[in-house]
């Protein structure tokens, strides 16, 4: 835990914390009183268990009346999604989660919308014989000019724009799709 600027500093939080514990107990995690403090100390003389440091983001969900009920484990799971979003390796996402191995946080690893669309997009501009500049800029390549080879044929091109326009041609309450397979890759257009 490093020291950040601002109110949601953890350090603070976090010494804040020790300075209200009750001195009579050892333990971290203690009850907090029932009533009002009147004094520094805030905690009462007894510890808080496992069942109840289990069940505490649910409370918390259920109090704030959240639209969604968390789990400790959602705040564990939201932690390792955000560092492997931000481009943390594996490794290093193991060694604050706690996990053994890099496949037990690659369940983690959802592909969101955005991603999905850069993604569609690569694969897009890579169609063409020459990839554009702002893609160069975006990927941090250094060279200007790409050549890369189309992904379908030009007969795989045709059939796709034949059936494009054979569908353009259909009701427009029929719903047609349409199964490919390029490359061992199978490919389905819905429209």
């Amino acid at each position: 835990m490093y020291e950040t600027e601002g109110q949601f500093c953890p350090v603070a939080s976090f010494e804040k914390y020790l300075q209200h514990l009750n001195p009579a107990n050892e333990f971290l995690f203690q009850r907090p009183k029932k009533t009002t403090p009147d004094s520094d100390v805030w905690y009462d003389n007894m510890v808080i268990g496992e069942r109840h440091l289990g069940d505490m983001m649910k409370k918390i969900s259920t109090e704030a009346d959240l639209s969604t009920i968390y789990s400790n484990h959602s705040i564990r799971a939201t932690a390792v999604t955000i560092l492997d979003k931000s481009g943390f390796e594996a490794r290093h996402i193991m060694s604050i989660s706690g996990h053994r191995s890099e496949s037990s946080i690659r369940s983690y690893s959802k592909t969101d919308e955005a991603t999905k669309k850069r993604i569609s997009e690569t694969l897009t501009s890579a169609t063409t014989s020459h990839v554009s500049s702002s893609f160069v800029e975006d990927q941090h390549v250094e060279s200007t000019t790409l050549t890369l080879s189309p992904l379908l044929t030009s007969s795989q091109e045709e059939r796709i724009l034949a059936d494009i326009n054979l569908t353009s041609n259909t009701a427009m309450n029929t719903k047609v799709d349409k199964h490919y397979t390029f490359h061992n890759c199978n490919v389905v257009f819905n429209s």
